[in-house]
């Protein structure tokens, strides 16, 4: 028999915004694989499954893992917060899927799922509408030199700004050289969007300008929403015009 594997996405966390692909994927699945946090959030699908955690940091473990599993002629799930695909497992199974002697005996399906940027966006008003720009503050994977020219290409490009990975223990000054940048190409009104545990139990939300900002209230928890040089806050949201003659 031939093993798949699903890359799952379960959206911001909450059962609601999961689609029901996402939820169709995981009961057909015999093993479900991901980080401890990502399979919390499913626990109550997982029943008679084989569930297989792993930490922050381990995704090559993780993706091995379910690789084998399939391999073996088993269903499997790999979770992913929000996407699969934006900063998600995706990619890495693919890659390790290749070059694999028993590829051609392992199906596969990536799940889309709502990714911290647009659930961010709809807890904020409507910052993105039109031509925007994710980037990530991690330099796990990416050099901090990249990472802050992609930014700087991003703001020269007034691209309204979804940042991940904010703000860590490991990397506490990041996010204040990252708003440095910001500031250098927008006005200190410019709208910016904390969200924090997005559509879960503990969600909260501050809404600030470029020069209120405090990186202190910030963790990896969070998505920073900036906006373009046209946002602007009405009522208590962000609201980017799409250019409607209205």
């Amino acid at each position: 028999m031939k093993g798949k594997i699903f890359v799952v996405g379960l959206g911001p966390g909450d059962p609601g915004n999961m689609t029901p692909r996402a939820f169709q994927a995981i009961e057909d699945c015999q093993v479900l694989v991901g980080y401890t946090v990502y399979i919390e959030q499913v626990q109550e699908l997982s029943a008679g499954k084989e569930i297989i955690k792993k930490g922050m940091g381990q995704e090559i473990e993780r993706g091995k893992i379910a690789v084998e599993k399939a391999a073996a002629g088993n269903t499997v799930g790999v979770v992913c917060s929000g996407d699969g695909g934006a900063y998600g497992m995706a990619g890495l199974i693919l890659e390790l899927l290749k070059d694999h002697p028993a590829r051609e005996d392992i199906a596969w399906e990536v799940i889309p799922g709502i990714t911290a940027a647009l659930s961010c966006s709809s807890l904020l008003g409507a910052p993105i509408v039109e031509d925007f720009c994710t980037i990530s503050l991690s330099d796990y994977m990416t050099p901090w030199e990249k990472i802050i020219t992609r930014l700087e290409k991003a703001c020269e490009g007034d691209f309204t700004l979804a940042i991940y990975n904010p703000r860590s223990l490991a990397r506490p000054d990041y996010l204040g050289l990252a708003m440095d940048v910001i500031k250098k190409h927008h006005t200190e009104d410019t709208p910016v969007g904390i969200v924090r545990n997005a559509y879960r139990e503990d969600q909260s939300i501050i809404l600030t300008t470029l020069k209120e900002f405090d990186p202190e209230v910030v963790d990896m928890f969070c998505t920073i929403i900036v906006g373009n040089s046209r946002t602007y806050i009405a009522n208590g949201v962000m609201i980017t015009p799409r250019g409607y003659r209205i």
